[in-house]
C-alpha cells in the first residue's frame, strides 16, 4: 500500500485518530485504522504486520500492541498466509472486521456503558443517604434525568440508520 497522496499522514489520520479515542484507544491506534481502511477500499487486501509498520512508520512491537487490542475489541481480524513459502512461522494477514457502522456503534456501545455505571454509583450514592432529604438529592435527580435521557438518545442512535 502506499501513501502517495499523503492521506495518512493528513485528514485520512486525523479522522482515524478520532475513531480510535471513540472505541476507546488511544489515538495511536489511528493510522493502524486508516491503512487497513484504505488498503481494504483500494485493493481489498489484508496486510501483514510488517505493511502496517511500514505505512504508519511504527515499531513493530508498538503496531503489534495496537493490533491486538483492535484483535480484541473485533475492530480487525488476523488470518494466517498459508500461501507464504518458505520455513517458520507463517505470517498473519490483518484485515477490518465488518464495517465502519460496526465501530461506531462499538463506540455508540462504550459510551452507554459509561453511561450505566454512572448511573449505578448515582444508585449507591443515594442507598448510602437513604432517608435523608437535603440539597444533595435535588443534584442526584437532576444529574440522573441527563444521565438516562442520554442513555435512550445513544439507544437510539445505535439502531437508527446513519445518513449523509
Amino acid at each position: 500500500m502506499g501513501d502517495d497522496n499523503g492521506f495518512l499522514r493528513g485528514p485520512v489520520t486525523r479522522l482515524f485518530e478520532k475513531v480510535s479515542k471513540w472505541i476507546g484507544l488511544s489515538t495511536n491506534a489511528g493510522p493502524v485504522l486508516a491503512s487497513l481502511f484504505m488498503e481494504s477500499y483500494e485493493t481489498g487486501n489484508r496486510m501483514s504486520s510488517d505493511d502496517i509498520c511500514k505505512t504508519t512508520g511504527y515499531s513493530r512491537a508498538n503496531a503489534g500492541l495496537i493490533i491486538s487490542q483492535l484483535e480484541a475489541l473485533g475492530v480487525i481480524e488476523g488470518r494466517r498466509d498459508y500461501d507464504q513459502t518458505g520455513r517458520g512461522r507463517k505470517r498473519v494477514l490483518y484485515a477490518i472486521d465488518g464495517s465502519f457502522r460496526d465501530i461506531f456503534n462499538l463506540g455508540v456501545m462504550s459510551l452507554i456503558d459509561r453511561l450505566g455505571a454512572m448511573m449505578k454509583d448515582i444508585r449507591s450514592i443515594e442507598d448510602l443517604r437513604s432517608g435523608r432529604e437535603d440539597s444533595l438529592a435535588p443534584m442526584l435527580n437532576d444529574i440522573r434525568k441527563v444521565v438516562r435521557d442520554r442513555i435512550e438518545s445513544l439507544e437510539s442512535v445505535s439502531s437508527a440508520e446513519i445518513t449523509r
